[in-house]
Order: C-alpha cells, then structure tokens, then sequence
C-alpha cells in the first residue's frame, strides 16, 4: 500500500509542477518589466503549487497567527524540503536557496523558474552579493525569506542562526518576522524527527519515498505578531533565535 501510495502522489505532483512551471514560465512573460506586479503574480502561483503539492503529499496545514504584509523579510526554522513546500503555501516570497539546489534533477528548473535566489554561503563575496541583491528586492516591494541555520535539523531544537543575511534588514530598517514550523504524524506512524524531518547523511531518495508512502502527516506553521528590530545583525540574530525556541516548545505541543 505504501508503494502505490508513493508512485501516485509521486507522479501527481510531477505533472502538477509541470503545469504550474507553464504558469510561473506565463507570470514572468507578461509581466517582464514590472517587477512588483511580477512578484506579485508569481506570489499567487507559487502559493498554488504549494497547497496543490502539500495536499497530493498528504500534509495537513495548519496556519496560527497572521503572516505578514507584503513587503515581509522573513526568516524561519528549517528542519526538512516540506519547509519549503508550507511556507510557498502560506507566504510566497524571494526565498534564499544553497547554490546546489538550483542543478537538482526536476527541483533545480522549478526554483529556477519560481521564486528563488541562490547563494554559496562559503564564498564571502556572494554572501555580500546576495545582500545586495535582498536589498534590492524590498526595495522594489518584494518580500524574502530565508532560513539563518544554514541547514536543517530533527526539529528537536532550533540550531544557532547565522546572521550574515540579516545585515540588509539593518541597512534598510526593515523589521525582521518569525515564523516557527513544526509536524506531527498519525498515531503509530515514525515520529516526526524520523518521518519528516530530512538533514545529516539522510539520503533524500529513500526519505522522499518513506515520507510520500506514509498516511500522511501535519505542518504547523506559527507567526509572531511583533518582529524584531535591531541595530546590528547579531543583536536581531540572538533576540530570533531566543524568541523562535519559546515558539517552537509551545508549538510542537499544539500540534494536533
């Protein structure tokens, strides 16, 4: 059962994205010169691609707490690719992306077309390449978003934040909002840690085929209402990072 399960949402979210890269491929070509009325309509098909995906995977969504306005600068705990599936759901945005991402077999054209931008976070000069760019984007209206640890985790805590990316927050003046993720799975499925969330040498073919065979499972996302503002990158680091843990121990509690 888990098997056919697995080839008939694998195959249904193939020949969705497929129809929804024709659409992404449509709202870059007839908005070429406009850049917020670009954004804007591919905000409105990535959040489409996002609840059509999270609904054939068998994710549940759960949304507490308003997301922010547009223009948003956004960050988020990151503890597995579902991550990307829920926040393009709930709030579409320029989300920052390792460079690797972009040569991924059927994902890497996807975040190309969508809305994406990738860094190399080894290389010092692209990390101030992508700060310029971030501050490029809010100053046209757009909104980003990005995930500070850099990688992802078992969901059990939430990793230090790497602050560098939050330095256009600073430049520009732009409050910083939370959003904090957590999952649940049915009773008698793998825990979360093991079912859904994806990081170490977890090879991601295998974890796609156990996650996509299962009953399903249930995506939780909480936004606070008051972001955070600072002087310096590292000072708005320590305040999210401190205020994102007390969400997330609340949050993986009301997960129902």
């Amino acid at each position: 059962m888990s098997s056919l399960r697995f080839f008939l949402r694998i195959s249904l979210c193939i020949v969705f994205s497929f129809l929804m890269y024709l659409v992404a491929a449509g709202c870059r070509l007839f908005h070429p010169r406009n850049p917020k009325r670009r954004f804007l309509a591919l905000c409105r098909a990535t959040s489409f691609w996002g609840y059509g995906v999270a609904r054939i995977w068998g994710m549940n969504i759960q949304i507490e707490g308003a997301k922010p306005p547009h223009p948003f600068y956004l960050i988020s705990n990151h503890i597995s690719y579902t991550d990307i599936v829920l926040l393009c759901a709930v709030s579409p945005a320029w989300f920052v992306s390792k460079a690797d991402v972009s040569s991924w077999p059927g994902i890497g054209p996807l975040t190309r077309m969508a809305l994406t931008v990738f860094i190399d976070r080894e290389t010092r000069r692209d990390v101030s390449r992508m700060n310029g760019l971030i501050g490029d984007l809010i100053q046209e209206g757009s909104s980003v978003g990005f995930f500070p640890e850099g990688t992802t985790s078992d969901g059990s805590t939430i990793q230090p934040f790497k602050p560098s990316l939050l330095q256009p927050a600073v430049e520009i003046g732009m409050p910083v909002s939370l959003a904090v993720i957590a999952y649940r799975t049915p009773e008698g499925a793998l825990p979360p840690g093991e079912l859904v969330a994806w990081y170490g040498d977890d090879e991601f073919a295998p974890h796609i085929r156990r996650l996509l065979g299962s009953r399903g499972f249930t995506a939780k996302v909480y936004f606070d209402p008051e972001p955070v503002t600072g002087s310096n990158r590292k000072d708005i680091a320590r305040e999210a990072h401190s205020r994102m843990i007390v969400h997330q121990k609340r949050l993986k509690d009301s997960v129902v």
